[in-house]
């Protein structure tokens, strides 16, 4: 049992490590390092952990928190995969995410290949690619997206650039405009179609949706901060 703990706790944490010093360290990433940490620590101190009053209560909230994440997670990855698209819409809004200098990370790029198979099959939609620039990203994640998308034979006269949003809530406000006259699509991650579909009705949009897979060396970090984000999302509705 020992021996398990440690390994999850290294694969954590080097995981974290490892997509924190590729793309930015950010909330999703310190959350994995931090779980990586408290396995490592479970492991090599099971036995004060199994006594210490202490140590024991925050061994049974460190379990209560894996539990609430790995249901919220499997909860919402299957919800992404529910997909309502009708492949009529006349706009298809594309969330940005994280780039590699210009280049778009991995999970982008899963958005932006699903959003090529959209408009092959929708050859009347417009794709609005969102997302400004962020930490470390040498163009705006809007830019990167529409370069990608034409490299791939999408008409630049099919593609309408939003290059301010930093947020999901600010990647609907900022498209709302573009779209008032038409109907509406989005794609973005399957783990991250819930909270995009909540922050699109709090924009007055009501679109359907399209999941892209998340690559399976993404889900811990992506999960851990699309909790941590959904909480925070709480703020939206208060406004």
């Amino acid at each position: 049992m020992g021996v398990l703990l440690f390994i999850i706790g290294i694969i954590l944490s080097a995981g974290g490590l490892y997509y924190g010093a590729l793309a930015g360290m950010g909330l999703g990433e310190a959350i994995v390092i931090g779980m990586g940490i408290f396995f490592i620590l479970w492991a090599t101190f099971r036995e004060a952990f199994k006594t210490k009053g202490f140590l024991r209560f925050l061994k049974g909230l460190f379990v209560f928190g894996i539990v609430v994440l790995l249901i919220y997670s499997a909860g919402t990855c299957i919800f992404g995969h529910m997909n309502n698209v009708t492949y009529t819409e006349d706009y298809v809004i594309v969330l940005g995410a994280g780039l590699n200098g210009s280049e778009p990370t991995l999970a982008l790029e899963k958005r932006l290949d699903k959003t090529i198979e959209y408009m092959n099959q929708n050859r009347n939609a417009t794709a609005i690619v969102s997302g400004g620039q962020g930490r470390g990203e040498s163009i705006s994640e809007a830019q990167a997206m529409a370069y990608y998308l034409m490299n791939r034979g999408i008409g630049e006269d099919r593609i309408l650039l939003e290059d301010e949003a930093t947020s999901t809530y600010e990647n609907f406000l900022y498209s709302k405009e573009a779209v008032s006259d038409g109907s509406v699509a989005f794609i973005t991650n399957d783990f991250h179609v819930l909270r995009s579909l909540q922050m699109a009705k709090l924009n007055g949009i009501n679109a359907t949706h399209l999941g892209a897979p998340t690559p399976i060396t993404l889900l811990p970090i992506s999960c851990a901060r699309e909790l941590a984000a959904q909480v925070a999302a709480v703020r939206y509705y208060l406004q």
